[in-house]
């Protein structure tokens, strides 16, 4: 069972005139949900045992009319403290373990999820980002990590591993150095003198929440900035972990945004409704499948099926979910599947034995895979992997939609009633392996005995591997010039086919630079590991932010080689529209990764070019 501490003890000085009349927690992300109302939702998902909230005398009236059934409300008896001081006053009204929040921090609830499930005993967990933009990395408390354990923390060392996100997981050790960090600077100590503490005797490690959405609201312009992402938070968290991955990647990246639009006009839209015009159009699919009409009846399914996502979704944002509202939403979704494979099998036209027993078949398999799904949960097995396996019902009907596009129904049927088989057996081998208690030999972490030391540096061995591995590129390379004169002009012919010399000679100098610049990438991975230390130094920047730099850097470069090679030496054998349609292709790829890689640079020196455009505007105006 888990303990909260909220600290809320701030002034929120950098607020200006916006926090004189109010906590900055209780500042609204949208009409009628404050800062504080969405942490406190995220953290009673998690159904702490007691939350705690530490704040100062002339806010408790605030908290108390707010949230005042929800939490143990704690003042400060001090006007100047630090925030670890809030955690100290709280230490005796809780138990172990405790999570410590930041009352202007808003975060998705999968960071606490991770935190909370995150198996060790070192008496402090954090939650780290590795891709902070540049701005938030010089505020926030950096991390120092060596093998993934933090080893310092602190907002004057560089932001080469990551920064923390205002979520921190506590164990029974903790409490020693909260009060020793106390004992040796009173209320000015702050949560990164405990965690320094703990990090010298290695008590400190770290969840990787690099990816997710968080904000720490210091000023007007962060607060609107937590505005947009308050929205994204909200989508990001309709998304279920155990969707497939039709559902994933295509059904809810549209089916969130129509909850969301109907959210935010405070459509008071009854999710029973949602589901019943989802059931309708799966009906009406099924009838124009049997009359022949193929496509009106696939899109209407694969709409069904977006629609179909939009119920649970409205009923959760709007706080109206209920397990009888899934219950029907269950037994509609079956009948719908059963009348699907119904307008499948008539569409075929004949109805013999072998059909017959697909259409059995593929109707049987979808109960079970539904069946399978409520039986695994029931034992508390992950789905994550199994649900990658294309059988689940956005899966199932994204085939039928595909299949009725392209006319081919059967397809559809042969596909409903085998691919489902092998995944009930992968469930039953997961229960049986959930349910048998079987380990696996842990292997240590650690070099081989007796460990020996190497002559040359690292650095050495890199840069002469990789001077090595260029000379003989170049090398070959030249051989290849060299014999083009006498090879240029020669064609080999095997019956309809002809391959010229200068094809050849191309061919080649491509295979010349994909062996040698592979194994080229190796060390000059490590020279760049070597020169990022510099780089993200000076730079302000993570070790993450500029790896994906360099990878973006390192696509792009690839692309407009292969652009370059691959279409020229792929037209003697794809014909000239496959030509044109790969080289189409090579060049939307390097557009994608040009435009990442400037978003990326934008999104991590903003506010660098912030300032630049000021003070041009200043210079301009002045």
């Amino acid at each position: 069972m888990m303990f909260a501490i909220i600290c809320a003890g701030g002034l929120a000085s950098r607020m200006g005139k916006y926090s004189s009349n109010s906590p900055k927690s209780l500042f609204e992300l949208e009409p009628g949900i404050t800062i504080l109302d969405h942490v406190l939702e995220r953290i009673e998902s998690a159904k702490p045992q007691k939350i705690v909230l530490v704040t100062r005398p002339e806010f408790r009236d605030s908290f108390e009319r707010r949230v005042g059934g929800r939490v143990e409300i704690i003042e400060a008896d001090l006007d100047e403290f630090e925030n670890l001081y809030s955690v100290y006053l709280a230490l005796n009204r809780v138990g172990n373990p405790f999570l410590i929040a930041m009352s202007d921090h808003i975060f998705e609830s999968s960071m606490l999820m991770d935190l909370i499930s995150h198996k060790s005993d070192r008496a402090f967990t954090v939650c780290l980002d590795r891709n902070p933009s540049r701005s938030e990395a010089m505020e926030g408390l950096k991390l120092h990590l060596i093998d993934e354990k933090v080893i310092k923390a602190g907002k004057d060392i560089t932001p080469r591993y990551g920064i923390d996100t205002g979520l921190i997981l506590c164990r029974e050790k903790a409490r020693g150095y909260i009060e020793e960090a106390i004992r040796a600077k009173g209320p000015e100590a702050r949560i990164s003198d405990a965690l320094n503490l703990a990090a010298s005797d290695g008590e400190v490690d770290c969840v990787d929440v690099t990816g997710r959405l968080w904000k720490d609201i210091d000023t007007p312009e962060d607060l609107v900035k937590a505005r947009r992402i308050y929205w994204e938070i909200l989508r990001r968290e309709l998304i279920k972990k155990d969707d497939g991955i039709i559902s994933r990647y295509l059904n809810r990246p549209i089916s969130t945004r129509i909850s969301l639009a109907i959210y935010k006009r405070r459509m008071r839209v009854n999710p029973m409704l949602i589901s019943a015009i989802s059931f309708i159009l799966c009906l009406i699919s099924a009838i124009s499948l049997s009359n022949g009409m193929l496509i009106l009846g696939g899109l209407l399914a694969q709409l069904a099926s977006i629609l179909d996502g939009v119920d649970g979704e409205v009923a959760r944002l709007f706080r109206r979910a209920s397990g009888w509202g899934g219950f029907i939403d269950a037994i509609l979704d079956r009948i719908a599947d059963v009348a699907l494979i119904s307008g499948l099998t008539l569409s075929l036209g004949i109805l013999d034995r072998s059909i017959l027993i697909l259409a059995i078949m593929a109707s049987a398999n979808s109960i079970l895979v539904s069946y399978v799904a409520h039986g695994l949960k029931s034992l508390n097995v992950n789905l994550g992997k199994l649900r990658m396996m294309p059988v689940t019902r956005d899966a199932r009907i994204f085939v039928i939609f595909l299949s009725c596009i392209f006319s081919v129904p059967i397809a559809a049927l042969l596909y409903i009633s085998t691919l489902p088989i092998p995944y009930s057996l992968a469930s039953i081998y997961i229960a049986y392996k959930s349910g048998s208690g079987a380990e696996g030999k842990i292997l240590e972490k650690r070099k081989p005995f007796p460990e020996v030391s190497e002559e040359q540096s690292e650095v050495v061995k890199l840069i002469r591997e990789f001077l090595l591995n260029s000379f003989k590129m170049g090398f070959a390379l030249l051989l290849v010039r060299l014999i083009s004169p006498s090879v240029s002009d020669l064609t080999i012919s095997m019956q309809d086919l002809s391959i010229e010399g200068g094809f050849l000679l191309t061919l080649l100098d491509f295979l010349i630079i994909i062996y040698f610049g592979h194994k080229m990438l190796n060390p000059l991975k490590g020279i760049m590991d070597l020169i990022s230390e510099l780089i993200v130094e000076r730079a302000g920047i993570t070790k993450t932010v500029f790896w994906r730099m360099i990878t973006d850097l390192f696509y792009t470069i690839l692309l407009a080689v292969l652009w370059t090679y691959l279409p020229s030496l792929s037209r003697p054998f794809l014909g000239d529209w496959a030509y044109r349609i790969l080289s189409i292709a090579i060049i939307i790829f390097l557009i994608i990764f040009i435009y990442d890689l400037i978003n990326l640079i934008y999104m991590t020196f903003e506010d660098v070019y912030v300032k630049i455009i000021d003070k041009i505007a200043g210079r301009l105006s002045g």
